[in-house]
This record gives C-alpha cells, sequence and structure tokens, in this order.
C-alpha cells in the first residue's frame, strides 16, 4: 500500500471511527484500526458491539492494507504541521513520512482484523436528509441513559408506521418523543418495524454524519446500519421490549401556559442554586398573576425564585409542583422554539412540555413527590 493524502482528510477518517475503538485488554485487536486502500483509503473500527467504515479521498499509488493501533496514528496526525502525509505499507508495518518527520508503526496483518458484519437487508432502506434526522433524534436522545439493569432503556425507539415514523428515549423518569410524518423521508418499509438501537449508536450517528448528506436506514432482524456517502455505521439492536410509554401520557392537561424558552432555561439555572439533594425545585402558576414562578429552597443556604411572564391557555392557576431542575432544562435546551408550552394535571402528574410552534415533539417529566 502506498498513498498520500491530505492531513486534514485523514484526521477526519481517524475522528470518525475513533469510539469504535474498544478498551477490552482481552481482545487487543479492538484497540485496532483497519485502513485499506483501492481507489479510495477506507479506515474501520469496530469494538463487536458497532462498527464504523469510513472512506475518503486519497492519491493511491499501490493497494494494499494494514492492522495498526489507532493511538501513535492519531497521535502523529494531530501533532504534525505537514500538508501532505505519505502513508505506505511493508508487510505487516505502516510507514508515515512527511517532508521532515518519519515514523513505523507495528501492526498486524489485515486477516486478523475482526470482520464487520454487513446488513441483510439492504433492499428497503429508509432515506432522510442527515440534518432532518440528527435534529430529531438531537431533540430525544437526552431522556435515555444507560441502564444495565433494563437495556431497553439504553436505546431509542425507532417506531415506524405507515406514514409517520416515532422516535421515543426515557430513562423511567421522563420521555421524549419526536413524530416524522412521512413528507420527511422516503421508506421502503413494506411492513411496521419498531427495533431499539443503543444510545451509543445514536450519539455516532449525530457525531458523524454531514447535515448535508443523505442518510439511508437499513435494519434486519438483529442489526441496524446508516449509511452515507462515505461513511457507516453498522450496530447490533437491543434485544428486548420497549416499555408502554403511551400509558403515562395524560390525555388532558387541566392547567396550559407559554413562556419565553430561554428566559425559562434562565429561571430554572438561577434557582436551582438552592435546590435540595433532590435537584428539586418548584414551579407555581397564580391565578390572573400572568406570571410562573419558579421556586427553591435550601435549609441550609436559604430560598430564591424567579417570574417569568406566562400566557395562559387553558385552565387556571395551581399551587405548586416540583421538578428535578436537570431534567427540565435536558428537555428544554435542544428545543429551537422561542415559546415553549407546559402542560399540567395535578401536582402528582407528569408535565408534558412542547415547542409552542410544534406539535411533533413532546417531552413528559415526572414531578418529585414530596
Amino acid at each position: 500500500m502506498k498513498l498520500i493524502i491530505l492531513r486534514n482528510n485523514l484526521k477526519e477518517a481517524l475522528q470518525a471511527v475513533e469510539r469504535a475503538i474498544s478498551e477490552n485488554n482481552n481482545l487487543p485487536i479492538l484497540k485496532y484500526i483497519l485502513i485499506k486502500a483501492k481507489t479510495r483509503l477506507t479506515i474501520q473500527a469496530t469494538n463487536l458491539e458497532i462498527g464504523i467504515t469510513y472512506e475518503t479521498n486519497a492519491k493511491i499509488n499501490e493497494d494494499g492494507g494494514v492492522a495498526i493501533p489507532l493511538g501513535p496514528l492519531y497521535s502523529i496526525i494531530a501533532n504534525s504541521t505537514s500538508e501532505r502525509i505519505n502513508l505506505a505499507s511493508q508487510g505487516n508495518t505502516l510507514i508515515v513520512k512527511t517532508d521532515n518527520y518519519e515514523a513505523k508503526i507495528q501492526g498486524l496483518s489485515t486477516e486478523e482484523f475482526p470482520i464487520i458484519p454487513k446488513i441483510q437487508n439492504n433492499d428497503q432502506p429508509l432515506e432522510i436528509d442527515a440534518e432532518v434526522l440528527k435534529r430529531a433524534l438531537g431533540e430525544i436522545v437526552h431522556a435515555a441513559q444507560t441502564n444495565d439493569a433494563k437495556p431497553e432503556l439504553s436505546s431509542v425507539l425507532f417506531d415506524f408506521q405507515v406514514g409517520a415514523l416515532k422516535l421515543a428515549a426515557t430513562d423511567g423518569f421522563r420521555l421524549a418523543e419526536k413524530t416524522l410524518l412521512n413528507n420527511s423521508f422516503i421508506s421502503g418499509f413494506n411492513k411496521a418495524v419498531k427495533v431499539l438501537v443503543p444510545i451509543k449508536t445514536i450519539h455516532e450517528v449525530l457525531r458523524i454524519f454531514k447535515p448535508t448528506q443523505k442518510v439511508s436506514v437499513h435494519i434486519d432482524q438483529n442489526q441496524v446500519a446508516f449509511k452515507a456517502e462515505g461513511v457507516e455505521i453498522i450496530s447490533r439492536l437491543i434485544d428486548g421490549t420497549y416499555p408502554d410509554y403511551t400509558a403515562i401520557i395524560p390525555k388532558q392537561v387541566v392547567t396550559e401556559f407559554a413562556v419565553a424558552r430561554e428566559e425559562f432555561m434562565t429561571g430554572v439555572k438561577l434557582v436551582s442554586n438552592f435546590s435540595g439533594r433532590s435537584s428539586d425545585i418548584k414551579l407555581r402558576l397564580k391565578e390572573d398573576s400572568g406570571a410562573l414562578e419558579i421556586y427553591a429552597s435550601s435549609s441550609l443556604l436559604g430560598e430564591n425564585n424567579y417570574l417569568i411572564p406566562a400566557r395562559k391557555k387553558k385552565g387556571n392557576g395551581f399551587g405548586e409542583t416540583a421538578f428535578n431542575w436537570k431534567y427540565l432544562l435536558e428537555g428544554v435546551r435542544p428545543l429551537s422554539s422561542e415559546a415553549i408550552t407546559i402542560g399540567l394535571v395535578n401536582e402528582t402528574k407528569p408535565a408534558i412540555i412542547r415547542p409552542a410552534d410544534d406539535d411533533s415533539l413532546m417531552y413528559i417529566v415526572m414531578p418529585i413527590s414530596s
């Protein structure tokens, strides 16, 4: 293998695959990447749960390949000031050259690198603009958390129905759901599909794909693949049954009001300085006051409150409901609208938060019991 590549192109490729590297000391090969040169330069990494393949342009003078540990090569490229990098393989050794630098990295045969499985169903993908997919996933993924005891909660639900794709995430204390109608994507699926995609995979989709790309989503019995020009992420699916979250969604709210998103976030951040061990703050909407009060108190620190103009859309005021301030912030922060609506039933039922101008997104957060 002999090739010349721009430093920035190589650095971008290495950054794309680096999080698929495993720290499993029992399988040292999982700390390696596979470099192959043919018509383009291809770099692969896998931890046996997720595999990432990234292609980039290079001047290929001789085909070939080698498996090498990622760390030394990444350190060289990150610290090099040369615009062009020469790569060559000599047996199982990778030779890295610039105008004033040369390194030899001992590697392994390409045959020793784990085979990244291929998706079995390539004929019926769902195609969607990366910008639309990333925005939708970014609005909900914060509601899922790694949970070894309940792996299904460590995932994002992809629920394809006729005419719509629902994406949902929950950790048992809050829930986020985004609905994409069929004018947002092109589907080749000929039946309903419901799969659980690990949140680690979702974070790679958010990190790697560029907004200008078109992404195709391929699903078979055990795997999901996200593909775009020059990049493929393939991942195992989580085996399990997703919670029937529709049961916790309030069918009707008693009080609903709208507030400015940025001011609400400012108020939550300020008041949270006096929250207790359970990170609780309280929301109060006094009848006919036209203002939402965000309040917190601590026996050690004192108390504070913040008032925000609120426009009531339904019902009257309410006494107070306590919420985890971190959950409120994490749910509101990804929203792009200037205003949000908050719907409440009572102090024991979950609140529904939506962008004021977008019914396709719903964030539900459970209150903190007294």
